[in-house]
């Protein structure tokens, strides 16, 4: 397998919204939810997380999200061993070990920062996403 050559290429907020009237009654609890998608772009050596972060009600309303994307340029990309499925137009790389657990990590803590930007002045200003919560993506 080929050693990996990695550039953050791009960190990009697609959008964010914020319910006031949740987000200021203090007797509704807000939990995070953490989602994240892979996709490569094989012709631009891309490797791209959309990754969404919302603090939602316990009957799922929607306190905040944040939609962003986390893009790696992977120099060498094209020369990774990978699979391409004709039928479904999906190609599968062979990642050295470790490679998505850091991507993860790094997309959940990037979040927390971008997150974070956005609840100050609210009640959850100092209420950051789990320190460990990446973890919990990992073993799912």
């Amino acid at each position: 397998m080929s050693k990996i050559l990695i550039n953050l290429k791009n960190i990009t907020e697609d959008a964010f919204s914020i319910n006031n009237n949740i987000l200021d009654d203090s007797s509704i609890n807000l939990e995070p939810h953490v989602g994240i998608n892979f996709t490569t772009d094989i012709n631009n050596n891309l490797f791209i997380a959309d990754a969404q972060i919302a603090l939602l009600t316990p009957d799922s309303s929607i306190g905040v999200a944040l939609r962003f994307r986390y893009i790696l340029e992977i120099l060498n990309l094209k020369d990774l061993e990978h699979t391409f499925d004709e039928e479904s137009g999906i190609t599968n790389f062979k990642f050295p070990k470790g490679f998505v657990k850091s991507v993860i990590t790094d997309v959940y803590a990037t979040g927390r920062v971008l997150l974070a930007n956005h609840l100050k002045g609210t009640r959850y200003e100092y209420s950051y996403l789990p320190f460990n919560g990446a973890e919990s993506l990992l073993n799912r």
